[in-house]
């Protein structure tokens, strides 16, 4: 390239490298590139020089020469191939626009708005007459583009020029490589002091008790991007953003972190995310103590952090292990002493001087309403039965305290072998109509989200009665486990019950299986013998006209048959049995033996 170069364009080379490389600041060099070209091209009334920017992926004006309004014009962002610029953008190679056709030409693929900045940042009495473009290129991949541009008809670029224009290219980049390097290293040796100093911050943000919330607004503060805390199930506990978290953002942090567990000894993870149209940087350091995972920290940010910067972030998390390990241990205390606290509780221990004391400390109303909740946990599979990790029983207590207790702060969970138990407190004057209602569709709501997470779990949840004191909290305790049991031991098909929904079926619980088989075949025993030796639809007729309320035209509908039918059938019945079905107290005989057979038939 330099051989073909005329003595003087070799003298202007010189001087355009000795000035261009005279400075570090990239600002201070953008300027100087271009002013040095319109210099040192005779032809040249004005110029441009433009950089890449991958984050927008668009041609960014850093220096504009020769025009009348140079900050409309770098306000102009060109996607590769738009006018002259873009085109040598997406050729890598440089490009002459001879005349003002061509240049039309290249000018038409301007967008509209990019074509009123282009118009307003020139004055009507200049025109482009001729242009030349080169690419600036860094170790082959182009970084961005110098575009000289001619208004004056009488002069026009030669050959010479755009190979002068190139070697400026050439010392461009190579001058733009070094400021980077030069700032990189700069950059470097502020974070190492920033990382040093903000460890410091932190230590006595600790110290001083504040919690975790104060830390991450202050690494925020630092280092001005989102910031995410996560804990070890994937539930946010802390952020501090620029701006509002979009719906886009959360969900997709929360599938993110859901996804991408981080274990003991993985280092920080870091990834590309795009939301919306914007691409950001996203870097996962997780937080963990000796023995097990304890969140993980997220920072999104528009710009890369290079390795020092992740570096002094591992130095923080460091400190943010610690205060997540001293705060997981003051709760694991307190959940120790609400366990042991509630156990005497639900297993009806007289509330003595001790158990009051004990209760006051934990934040326990001796005189608000109570509510017990069991949830029972099982393996479908029945060759695992009671094979339930620690980690998951921990996992569901977590999901019973945040998605089922969640705002009843006076409530409490404890975990009693393959078993939950929760306590929910009212106000001693309750306002609410059915807090067993509002307690069942938690409960429903709190199965299927254990559904989700662990399939292979079979889950009943029994709700007791609410109870006028924490004395008598105990025997709602004793109500959800007969529910639990109902719903395993017969045939039931919803999996959560409260004693109230029980009805008729607590004389069922009551008795034992034997009293209550004898009981069914003594009512409707010679109708069940009857239908097993026939197999006839009699016991089915009887059951769905007494569901029917003795109904006889529902029942027939129900029963897709025709009421002569019905009623001979009926008949029938009244004859096998030995009873009259108009007989109040023999009908409630009958229904009563008909509830309890569905419950418990093999």
């Amino acid at each position: 390239m330099q051989d073909t170069l005329t003595h003087r364009q070799l003298k202007s080379l010189v001087h355009v490298s000795t000035v261009i490389n005279s400075s570090l600041d990239i600002e201070t060099i953008f300027d100087l590139i271009i002013g040095e070209a319109i210099s040192a091209v005779d032809a040249a009334g004005g110029g441009s020089i433009w950089v890449f920017d991958l984050q927008k992926q668009r041609l960014v004006a850093k220096s504009a020469h020769g025009l009348f309004y140079p900050q409309i014009f770098k306000s102009i962002e060109l996607s590769s191939g738009e006018s002259m610029t873009g085109m040598t953008f997406q050729a890598e190679k440089g490009l002459v626009f001879h005349n003002e056709e061509e240049i039309k030409q290249a000018l038409d693929t301007l967008t509209p708005g990019n074509r009123t900045l282009l118009d307003e940042s020139i004055s009507n009495n200049f025109h482009f007459t001729s242009v030349i473009s080169s690419p600036i290129l860094l170790k082959g991949t182009c970084i961005g583009v110098i575009t000289l541009d001619s208004f004056d008809k009488s002069l026009h670029f030669k050959k010479e020029d755009m190979q002068l224009l190139e070697a400026i290219a050439q010392q461009a980049a190579i001058a733009l490589e070094k400021s980077n390097i030069y700032h990189q290293e700069k950059k470097t040796v502020q974070l190492l002091s920033r990382s040093i100093e903000t460890q410091r911050n932190i230590s006595n943000l600790v110290v001083n008790g504040e919690g975790i919330q104060s830390i991450i607004d202050y690494i925020y503060k630092t280092i001005g991007e989102h910031v995410f805390l996560f804990d070890e199930m994937g539930e946010l506990t802390a952020s501090a953003c620029p701006a509002p978290v979009s719906v886009e953002m959360n969900s997709k942090l929360l599938r993110f972190v859901k996804q991408n567990d981080q274990s003991l000894n993985s280092p920080y993870s870091v990834f590309e995310i795009t939301f919306g149209f914007e691409n950001y940087q996203l870097i996962a350091l997780p937080l963990q103590s000796k023995i097990k995972p304890l969140g993980t920290l997220i920072i999104i940010s528009n710009d890369p952090i290079g390795e020092v910067g992740i570096n002094a972030l591992e130095h923080i998390c460091t400190v943010l292990t610690l205060v997540l390990v001293k705060e997981q241990a003051v709760h694991e205390t307190q959940q120790r002493l609400r366990n042991e606290f509630m156990t005497k509780i639900l297993s009806g221990q007289v509330i003595d001087e001790t158990l009051t004391k004990q209760a006051k400390n934990l934040q326990f109303d001796l005189n608000r309403n109570y509510i017990a909740v069991i949830v029972s946990i099982e393996n479908k599979d029945k060759l695992q039965r009671g094979a339930i990790s620690e980690n998951v029983i921990n996992n569901l207590l977590y999901m019973m305290n945040t998605n089922f207790l969640g705002k009843n702060l006076q409530g409490a969970a404890l975990i009693d072998q393959n078993k939950l138990a929760a306590l929910f407190s009212y106000p001693a004057k309750l306002q609410a109509v059915n807090p067993a209602g509002s307690i069942k569709e938690l409960a429903l709501h709190l199965q299927q989200e254990i559904d989700k997470t662990y399939s292979e779990l079979d889950i009943t949840i029994g709700i007791g009665r609410m109870k006028p004191n924490l004395a008598a909290a105990h025997e709602s305790f004793k109500e959800a486990e007969k529910c639990t049991s109902f719903m395993k031991n017969y045939h039931f098909e919803e999996r959560a019950l409260s004693y109230t929904d029980l009805g008729i079926q607590r004389f069922i619980l009551r008795n034992s299986e034997e009293e209550l088989l004898d009981f069914v075949h003594e009512v409707i025993g010679p109708l069940i013998q009857y239908e097993r030796a026939r197999k006839g639809e009699l016991l089915q007729t009887l059951l769905t006209y007494l569901r029917q309320n003795q109904n006889i035209k529902r029942t027939a509908v129900v029963l897709h048959v025709h009421t002569n039918t019905l009623n001979y059938r009926l008949k029938r019945i009244e004859e096998i049995l030995s009873t009259d079905l108009t007989d109040g107290q023999q009908l409630f005989n009958i229904q009563l033996a008909g509830t309890i057979y569905h419950y418990i038939k093999r």
